[in-house]
């Protein structure tokens, strides 16, 4: 029996996860499309072990064919995130070897993320709720008949009330972009047209505080990316969202872009850089590492008086791994720059 690439597809497609076909020294011979993806699109016709390193999988490989002997193995494999698999390798005809490669990943992150949840509710909801309680009893005890207590304490009640409102808002948005992160995006878009409609939308923002918003980006920044829009739309309008939020009035905000420019201004082909840049208050570089941690905040009076929640940054950088890109900040003299790097598809004709 002559098992083709369009049978391993139809096999692989029960459960669609990646499998690959091998001879009885390991060689793949027949690939499908979730085993190209994974491992890349040269594998037919080498060993599945320069694409897989485990070291135990050739000897299963020879032993599924000699003794009739099918074998499980875990296996971990670091993209831009860590992803877990389990493999298993079974013999079909005593001259091929079925190898696939279930993906396990989400299984324990959302065990994970679940967790993770219910203790950064916990943590950060303590204070608001506090404050709330506090403001409560006082209206229902002493001030009950103080207009003037309640004219001071309801606004106050009203602000903690939508603090905690965007901490949750904030939170279930983490939790699903962590989740969504090992499926890469499959939509085209041009990030250029993404950028400018959000920057459409925070330019009242930022002209409310005397601040402007200039995109800047040379003639051929208009590369196409494998992306989500809603989930580059919201990286976008958090990042202004922070720069409108702690940038000095009177200043523009710039949004630089550049093809084929790494994190450090040096040349690397395929990616698209992105610079959103602000003038303010200087962040000290031993801050600077862990801006993108959940809840992470240099000033955090400052930043809760001005409704920022320390998810912002968090919830950027989960959509890039999502997105394949990188995250960068730097701040000096009064500058604060976080650029961007994402993977280009292809250039329009």
């Amino acid at each position: 029996m002559q098992i083709t690439a369009q049978t391993l597809d139809n096999l692989s497609r029960l459960t669609d996860e990646a499998a690959v076909l091998t001879d009885a020294e390991g060689t793949i011979v027949v690939a499908n499309e979730k085993a190209t993806d994974l491992l890349g699109h040269q594998i037919v016709g080498n060993p599945l072990e320069a694409f897989i390193r485990l070291p135990d999988l050739p000897a299963a490989i020879r032993r599924a064919n000699a003794e009739n002997l099918p074998s499980r193995f875990a296996y971990s494999r670091m993209d831009v995130v860590k992803r877990q698999f389990n493999i298993s390798v079974a013999p079909i005809d005593g001259q091929h070897v079925y190898v696939f490669l279930q993906d396990t990943t989400l299984e324990p992150t959302l065990e994970r993320l679940q967790s993770d949840f219910v203790a950064n509710v916990s943590h950060e909801l303590r204070s608001p709720l506090n404050a709330l309680n506090g403001f409560i009893e006082t209206l229902l005890g002493p001030a009950a008949d103080d207009p003037e207590a309640q004219q001071q304490f309801l606004p106050i009640m009203q602000s903690e009330a939508a603090r905690m409102q965007r901490l949750i808002d904030g939170l279930l948005s983490l939790s699903r972009f962590e989740a969504e992160a090992y499926r890469p995006p499959v939509d085209h878009i041009k990030l250029l047209d993404l950028i400018q409609s959000v920057v459409a939308v925070k330019q009242a923002q930022a002209e409310a505080e005397d601040m402007r918003i200039v995109v800047q980006h040379a003639p051929e920044a208009t590369a196409l990316i494998l992306a989500d829009a809603d989930e580059m739309a919201e990286v976008f309008h958090n990042l202004l969202e922070n720069a409108i939020r702690y940038g000095d009035n009177g200043t523009d905000i710039i949004i630089d872009m550049a093809e084929n420019i790494g994190l450090r201004g040096t040349h690397r082909q395929g990616v698209l850089r992105v610079r959103v840049i602000n003038q303010g208050k200087t962040i000290d570089a031993r801050h600077l590492s862990r801006l993108t941690e959940r809840f992470y905040r240099v000033d955090e009076g400052r930043a809760r008086s001005m409704g920022g929640s320390g998810l912002g940054l968090a919830i950027v950088k989960h959509i890039l791994n999502r997105h394949r890109g990188r995250i960068g900040i730097t701040s000096d003299n009064g500058e604060t720059c976080v650029a961007l790097i994402i993977p280009t598809l292809s250039t329009p004709s």
